[in-house]
């Protein structure tokens, strides 16, 4: 990632990479709106005593539109890696939200997320060939990201347990 802001940097202030900046920024705001300020309160409501499940739900959701959007102009090879990508940075936008209980920390993070989007429409010619991976980096990738998921996933039902309260004597 760091190497993105470095890039970023370096590139040229156009105003199509000032527009490309505006789009990352309203996709984040759109998306964390979305899925951790409306579907994440509703599903707390249908698992009132599963807040994990109503994370990971959340989670994967987030990590299946990635899949519904993106499929239809990317190969697979290149797209699954992105579902479960997604998938782990929701869960840490949920913990994140549940945490602060506050939309704009999500934001920031998604949108700091978004620098190597940036970078990448600013640089690249964007065309499913030129976008695509060998299936067996596809299939490493995702298992990676997925072991990754679960990792994030206990430390966030790690972060949002609810606390025992010390009695005072």
């Amino acid at each position: 990632m760091t190497s993105n802001f470095i890039k970023l940097r370096q590139l040229a202030w156009t105003p199509t990479l000032i527009l490309y900046i505006g789009y990352a920024l309203v996709i984040g705001i759109t998306e964390e709106y979305i899925y951790r300020g409306m579907l994440l309160p509703l599903l707390r409501e249908c698992f009132p005593h599963r807040l994990m499940l109503a994370i990971c739900i959340d989670s994967l959701l987030f990590g299946l539109t990635h899949l519904l959007i993106n499929s239809s102009q990317l190969t697979l090879s290149y797209v699954i890696p992105q579902v479960f990508y997604a998938a782990a940075g929701g869960l840490i936008f949920c913990g994140l939200y549940l945490r602060t209980n506050n939309l704009v920390w999500p934001i920031f993070l998604h949108a700091l997320s978004d620098v190597s989007v940036v970078v990448s429409l600013a640089t690249h010619t964007h065309t499913a060939a030129k976008l695509s991976i060998p299936v067996a980096y596809a299939i490493g990738i995702s298992v990676l990201y997925l072991v990754l998921f679960i990792i994030i996933a206990f430390i966030v039902h790690w972060q949002v347990r609810p606390q025992k309260r010390l009695l005072s004597r």
